[in-house]
C-alpha cells in the first residue's frame, strides 16, 4: 500500500484529496482506482444508513445506528442503546443541530462538544457523513493508505483513525460494510447492515456480526 495525503485544498486543487505522486513516482493501479472512486462518492448527495455499533474499552457497549442523509446537506442520525446512554438523537445541518438524550433537547451548533461535556466522548459527527463512505472529509488534512483495489484501508483524520476491514457493493460503487473508529476516548466498530437510498442505487442489504 502506498501513503497518500489529503490537505486543505489550494486555491488551485479541488478541496478534497490529492494523491502527491511526483515525478520519479508514478502513479500505481491503486491510486488511478482511488481517484475515479473518489470522484463517485462525492457524487453521493443522500443515503439512508441502517448499522450496528460497538464499544471496547470501559464502555462495553452495543447499540443500533441509523443515518438518514439529505441531498440538502440536512442529516437524522439515531443511536439507541449503546454507551449508556438510551437512546440519542442528532439532527440539523453542519451548523446547527438538536441533540435528543436522556439530558433533555439541546440546541447546539457543536454537537460533538456537548457529547464531550455531557458524556465524556464524544462521536466524530462532521466527519462521519464522510468517513461512513469510506471517503475524507473535505478541506481537512488527513493521511489514507490505499488497498490494492483504490480503496481506504486506513484513515487518520481529525483526531480519529478508522480502520476499514471490508466493503460491500452498493449499486454502482462500494461502500464499508466493516470498520473501526479510534480516538483516545473512545473505540467504536461499526457494521453496516443496510445501505439505501444512495443517488441511482437500489437498496445493499448485508448481514454480519460484530466480532
Amino acid at each position: 500500500m502506498r501513503l497518500a495525503w489529503c490537505g486543505v485544498a489550494a486555491a488551485s486543487l479541488l478541496a478534497g484529496c490529492a494523491l502527491f505522486t511526483g515525478p520519479d513516482m508514478p502513479q500505481q493501479p491503486s491510486e488511478a482506482r482511488w481517484q475515479e472512486r473518489k470522484l463517485a462518492l462525492e457524487r453521493i448527495d443522500r443515503f439512508n444508513l441502517q448499522a450496528r455499533v460497538a464499544s471496547s474499552g470501559s464502555l462495553g457497549m452495543k447499540g443500533d445506528l441509523r443515518w438518514q442523509q439529505n441531498p440538502d446537506d440536512s442529516f437524522d442520525l439515531r443511536v439507541a442503546g449503546p454507551f449508556g446512554v438510551g437512546a440519542l438523537s442528532i439532527a440539523g445541518s453542519p451548523t446547527m443541530v438538536e441533540v435528543r438524550s436522556r439530558e433533555g433537547i439541546q440546541v447546539t451548533a457543536d454537537p460533538e462538544a456537548w457529547l464531550k461535556r455531557k458524556l465524556g466522548w464524544t462521536l466524530p459527527i462532521a466527519g462521519l457523513r464522510y468517513w461512513a463512505l469510506g471517503l475524507p472529509a473535505p478541506a481537512l488534512p488527513a493521511r489514507i493508505e490505499l488497498d490494492g483495489e483504490g480503496e481506504i484501508a486506513v484513515l487518520e483524520q481529525d483526531g480519529w483513525r478508522l480502520e476499514y476491514d471490508e466493503y460491500q457493493p452498493a449499486g454502482p460503487v462500494t461502500l464499508p460494510r466493516r470498520f473501526q473508529l479510534a480516538s483516545p476516548e473512545v473505540t467504536i466498530k461499526l457494521v453496516a447492515d443496510r445501505w439505501d437510498g444512495l443517488p441511482g442505487a437500489e437498496a445493499a442489504p448485508a448481514a454480519a456480526a460484530i466480532q
